[in-house]
């Protein structure tokens, strides 16, 4: 319990600090490689990377990366992390998940629309060159925030395919 509250503090701390250093991108290249990270949940539910592979049809790879409360029954899984998969300092201790962060994808799409300690710390981390997400998380994380609930995902990748028409990133379909 209060190795948990630890590793929040030291995620939440982190997450700070790279606010006020953070550099901002305008994504301008053609989109190759994109990252999706959500929770379980909110996958399940709206099936996310083959809504993506809809909306960027023929690019070269769609990786995804969910988060899901740890239980002792759960297999491991390359597409799932937890709390443990973090240190107690807030640092990624799982090579998959490490691996996922390093990668530079043109963008890293992010469905999550309320504050999420683990979600938010990975996204910090992540080596993505144009990270979008949801207008109501934290604002130092995404270069492009669109205002949507999470419910309206359709509306979302309408506003998001507009942004990236405007930025020459995708051609207009």
């Amino acid at each position: 319990m209060i190795f948990s509250k630890i590793k929040k503090y030291f995620l939440q701390k982190e997450i700070l600090q790279a606010s006020h250093t953070r550099n901002r991108v305008v994504a301008n290249n053609k989109i190759k490689n994109i990252g999706i990270l959500s929770t379980l949940a909110l996958n399940d539910v709206h099936e996310f990377q083959e809504k993506v592979k809809k909306l960027f049809p023929g690019h070269r790879s769609v990786n995804w990366y969910c988060y899901r409360e740890f239980h002792k029954s759960d297999e491991k899984s390359f597409h799932h992390f937890s709390e443990n998969d973090f240190n107690w300092k807030g640092k990624i201790k799982d090579v998959s998940l490490q691996i996922f962060a390093d990668t530079d994808f043109d963008i890293l799409i992010c469905y999550f629309d309320t504050n999420h300690i683990f979600l938010e710390s990975l996204v910090q981390q992540s080596q993505a060159c144009f990270k979008i997400g949801f207008s109501n998380v934290n604002q130092s994380l995404f270069d492009l925030e669109i205002s949507e609930q999470i419910a309206n995902v359709d509306s979302f990748h309408a506003e998001l395919e507009k942004y990236l028409q405007i930025l020459g990133s995708i051609d207009a379909s």
